[in-house]
């Protein structure tokens, strides 16, 4: 595993996200972008990454972020319901994921803790036929005193 040894944690979740079955395949799942396609992007939010420091210089860290998706928008009331009702669904994958241990794989010398659903799924910003819906969600790890990121 020591090629894994420096994964990033955007990178870390991303992986994890791409594998939740409710996914459309042959979206695209970004990384700090969502275009004007029909597609998915997890971006990373402002936070303090630190909650906690141990006397030994290990700490408890979380990872805050954004999973986001451009979807079909507007007078179709059905179609509406149809994208929120995704949002329900990933918050209850999310959950059940987390409660099973099923995380985010991480580098040497941090270990996850579990990940959290921190609003439910809304809509973010609108167009005539689209729309950004979003859920906020958060990571949180244990990253060792010897964690020295490269």
């Amino acid at each position: 595993m020591e090629s894994d040894f420096f994964v990033k944690i955007i990178e870390s979740v991303r992986d994890f996200i791409s594998k939740c079955p409710l996914l459309a395949d042959n979206r695209l799942l970004n990384v700090d972008r969502l275009g004007s396609d029909i597609e998915y992007t997890v971006d990373g939010e402002i936070t303090e990454p630190i909650l906690r420091r141990y006397t030994d210089g290990s700490t408890l860290r979380q990872f805050n972020f954004v999973f986001a998706s451009r979807e079909k928008y507007g007078a179709d009331t059905l179609q509406n319901i149809a994208n929120s009702g995704f949002y329900e669904d990933f918050a209850d994958w999310i959950e059940a994921q987390s409660e099973s241990g099923n995380l985010p794989k991480l580098s040497r010398f941090r270990i996850p803790q579990y990940i959290e659903v921190q609003s439910g799924g809304y809509v973010f910003d609108t167009d005539d036929s689209t729309a950004r819906y979003q859920i906020q969600l958060k990571f949180v790890y244990y990253q060792d005193r010897r964690y020295t990121n490269g």
